[in-house]
Order: structure tokens, then C-alpha cells, then sequence
């Protein structure tokens, strides 16, 4: 009898420090994410599952290209997270003239954009240097997505991870490896 229950106890802190581990590793390394809404489209649908890296000296410096998850700007809801790409980082000249992006006077070529023609949000001609320790994002569907077009840079400080996997729908899994 003693011996049974010893090695329930044994399996009961094995799970336990499991448990804990998870957590940690969940909390500080890893985090699932879920896509609520088309502004990634077509990278990203809704009600895809991804894996985030949350540790920034993993992900080290945020790259032109890269898929991040960021606390909102003040005045936005701060419950939900963000998911964007980064299109300019820290003193990159970007400019975007009748739906076309420019980053430091290049003309840039968009494959994962929406097929249809954006429209710039009201306004022909956007232009801008990015801030130090600031980044521009845009959705991938420029026409339904809340950006940097819409609430300015973003801190890096408020960038919580990179998306690392898209890990659901199981058919359409995929690394988002940077670009850079």
C-alpha cells in the first residue's frame, strides 16, 4: 500500500513540474495565437492557429517582412492582440503613391498582398521616415486592415512576438522563416 502510494505522489509531481514547465515555456518562449479577422489575408484567414516566438533575443531585430503580434496603439481596444507585416523599420524612407510601396526610393514587390489593387485610405500619396525604435506595419489586405496607415508606427516595445508557424489548418501549415 505504501509503495502505491509513493509512486502516485511520484507520478503527481511529475505531472505537476510539467505542468509548470509548460506554463513557463508558454508564458516566457512560445504562445499560440488565433487570426480573428481578413486584414492578413491572403497569408493569414481567420480562425488559423499560429505558434509566436515571444522571446525578443530569439527573434532579435524585427525585419522588413516579418509577421509580428503587437499591443494596439492607445485608443484601440487592448484586449486583442495585432497581427501585421513589417513593411519599413527604424530610419527606412517609405512612400506609397497610388497603391504602390516605395521603401528607401525602391519600388517593392508584394507577392503575399491581396490581388486587388489597394486603395490608399482616403489619400493618394503617404509618406514618412520611420522613428528610432519604431516600426510601420500593414495588412497583407491592404483594403480591410487597420495599420500604420490608420494609427501611425509602432513601438517596438509593444511587439510581443513573430509569428513563427502557421499550425492550423493542418493542410496549410507553413514557417515564416525572415526574410532577412
Amino acid at each position: 500500500m505504501k509503495k502505491k502510494i509513493e509512486t502516485t505522489l511520484d507520478w503527481l509531481q511529475a505531472i505537476f513540474i510539467a505542468v509548470i514547465i509548460a506554463v513557463i515555456i508558454e508564458n516566457l518562449v512560445f504562445s499560440f495565437a488565433v487570426v480573428s479577422g481578413q486584414s492578413m489575408f491572403p497569408t493569414l484567414e481567420t480562425e488559423d492557429r499560429l505558434l509566436v516566438v515571444r522571446m525578443p533575443y530569439i527573434y532579435k531585430e524585427l525585419n522588413k517582412g516579418d509577421l509580428v503580434i503587437f499591443n494596439p496603439p492607445n485608443g484601440l481596444d487592448k484586449r486583442e492582440m495585432f497581427i501585421k507585416r513589417v513593411i519599413a523599420k527604424e530610419d527606412d524612407h517609405f512612400f506609397i503613391e497610388d497603391g504602390v510601396l516605395y521603401i528607401n526610393g525602391e519600388k517593392q514587390i508584394e507577392n503575399y498582398t491581396c490581388e486587388e489593387e489597394y486603395l490608399p485610405r482616403n489619400y493618394n500619396y503617404i509618406e514618412g521616415i520611420v522613428p528610432p525604435n519604431m516600426v510601420f506595419v500593414m495588412g497583407d489586405n491592404r483594403n480591410d486592415s487597420n495599420d500604420s496607415r490608420t494609427f501611425g508606427f509602432v513601438p517596438k516595445d509593444r511587439v510581443k512576438g513573430r509569428v513563427l508557424l502557421k499550425i492550423w489548418p493542418l493542410d496549410e501549415m507553413r514557417a515564416f522563416i525572415s526574410p532577412n
